[in-house]
């Protein structure tokens, strides 16, 4: 099914039904449970519905990693990106090369594995995010809960992350880095989470070791901001004078990072091992991100402040700058874990803002929860405020709350921009649609003998990732094409197209078999 604007209102609506009546199980029947599950069923509906609304691969950097993900199907422990490179190609570029080592493996291989259970297509591609997305409001209310003493708070933080526009958008690949980011920020909420049950359960060690596990899985995503937690731990720690003399609470740490070492490191030799020229591109790559601005992602030291509007809605920023100023006050809320908490959120901005050149979008979206929660705070503490200067009754105080939660809910989700991509008239849409249908059908002729040629620029990606051929989005000059037809290659390329022109030694050459399908 192709969905456009009219079915995105009304699949969002129905998706959204259970967080409604979860307002209703919260703030009257006050059954906390039952509203958080209903808010977790819609957040999982939402999910699904985002990860079906685009039947096609988005542009950046979604093919990429869908392919890499399918190849990994059947070569789990040597990612490649082309698996029969006939042709010459740069290692160093990671859209065109071989042995793809430009990401860490864990969402290509939680990709894979969804594949390998519900076949080759984009929604079993995108469902580990989908799932991860939903997990993450589970894992925010509870942080909230412990961190704010404040379940309502919780209730609040849970609910804007049910409808979180950002997140839902990397879901359905919408925004660059996609799945990648997703699941590294899944993961740095998770160590997180982790590290919090490790306060609540009175520093029992096996969530010590959980945070560990969880801290690797964030690494083996994107790379060493994963380690953030250990950032807060240790100032917690250090800010607990009842604690920060026991060495057995050090113990928990240290044990916490051999675990995340364990981990993460054998993945890190091994690839240093097998592909080692490969590998030592990418660690100096990696590197020039802090110095250059890599692939023209450039920006001022206001970068990732302007992102926030974004990600959050402009809004309700202004309730962020409340909800840090009660973290802090509150006689309820532990200083010491608001400063390590909050800490970790300062550093990540101050460091990609003044230090990293390479400015990206998400780059700063793993402490997505805890700006989630000082957001949530600080509506809550403002609406209570107002409320009691107002003199509400307690009645007229629970609707106003439950209503104001609904319209943060669709601020939040902004069902308008969703929607937008998915209007009627939205031509480059419709050429993806167009485009991905024909490479879906191309007949068994084609795509079991030959490699295919000429295809739009960077589709040879999503037509590897729908048929099992080998393909180009440019073609050979004639000596390359002569020396490969020698060796018993057949060749199938698209004809003319906006993006380039095919040279008459093709279009003459009875031997090579011309695709009148129209690319758009």
């Amino acid at each position: 099914m192709i969905f456009y604007a009219s079915q995105t209102y009304l699949g969002l609506l129905i998706a959204g039904l259970p967080a409604i009546g979860s307002l209703y199980t919260f703030f009257v029947l006050k059954k906390k449970k039952i509203a958080l599950l209903l808010l977790i069923i819609s957040a999982f509906l939402l999910r699904l519905l985002m990860v079906s609304l685009d039947p096609y691969l988005q542009d950046w950097d979604e093919r990429f990693h869908a392919l890499v993900a399918k190849n990994m199907m059947d070569y789990p422990f040597k990612p490649m990106l082309r698996v029969y490179p006939i042709m010459p190609y740069d290692y160093k570029a990671w859209c065109c090369n071989h042995i793809w080592v430009h990401k860490q493996p864990l969402f290509l291989w939680q990709m894979a594995l969804s594949m390998k259970i519900f076949g080759v297509n984009e929604i079993a591609m995108r469902l580990p995010s989908a799932v991860l997305g939903t997990i993450t409001v589970l894992f925010i209310y509870q942080i909230a809960s412990f961190w704010t003493k404040n379940n309502t708070v919780a209730y609040i933080s849970a609910f804007v992350a049910t409808f979180s526009f950002y997140q839902l958008g990397l879901i359905a690949g919408r925004f660059s880095s996609d799945h990648n980011d997703l699941a590294f920020t899944a993961y740095v909420i998770a160590s997180i989470w982790a590290f919090i049950k490790y306060l609540q359960s009175n520093y029992k060690p096996q969530w010590a070791i959980a945070v560990g596990v969880f801290v690797a899985c964030a690494i083996l995503n994107k790379w060493l901001t994963g380690l953030l937690v250990y950032g807060a731990w240790v100032l917690w720690l250090i800010l607990s004078k009842e604690n920060r003399n026991e060495p057995k609470k050090y113990g928990h740490i240290i044990g916490s990072i051999i675990t995340t070492c364990l981990l993460f490191l054998p993945w890190q030799l091994y690839m240093a091992k097998k592909f080692p020229l490969e590998n030592a591109w990418e660690q100096e790559f990696n590197q020039k991100h802090i110095f250059e601005a890599i692939e023209n992602h450039s920006g001022s030291i206001f970068y990732h402040l302007h992102f926030m509007q974004t990600a959050y809605g402009k809004y309700l920023l202004p309730f962020l700058i409340a909800g840090l100023l009660y973290s802090f006050f509150k006689k309820e809320i532990d200083t010491k874990l608001s400063v390590a908490l909050v800490a970790i959120i300062v550093v990540l901005f101050s460091f990609f803002s003044l230090v990293v050149a390479t400015k990206m979008p998400s780059f700063v979206y793993p402490v997505s929860a805890l700006i989630i929660i000082l957001i949530a705070l600080g509506f809550y503490e403002v609406f209570i405020y107002v409320a009691s200067r107002l003199h509400l009754s307690p009645i007229k105080q629970q609707s106003s709350l439950a209503l104001c939660v609904v319209l943060i809910g669709i601020y939040s989700l902004k069902p308008w921009a969703i929607a937008a991509q998915s209007d009627k008239n939205n031509e480059t849409r419709n050429a993806k649609i167009n485009n991905t249908i024909i490479y879906k059908n191309l007949p068994p002729q084609i795509t079991q003998n030959c490699v295919v040629i000429n295809c739009k620029s960077f589709e040879d990606v999503e037509l590897m990732f729908y048929q099992n051929v080998n393909a180009y989005h440019w073609y050979p000059e004639k000596h390359t094409l002569d020396s490969l037809q020698h060796l018993g290659y057949k060749f199938a390329a698209f004809k003319s197209h906006n993006n380039q022109v095919l040279p008459e030694y093709i279009v003459n050459d009875t031997n090579i078999l011309i695709i009148n399908k129209q690319l758009k």
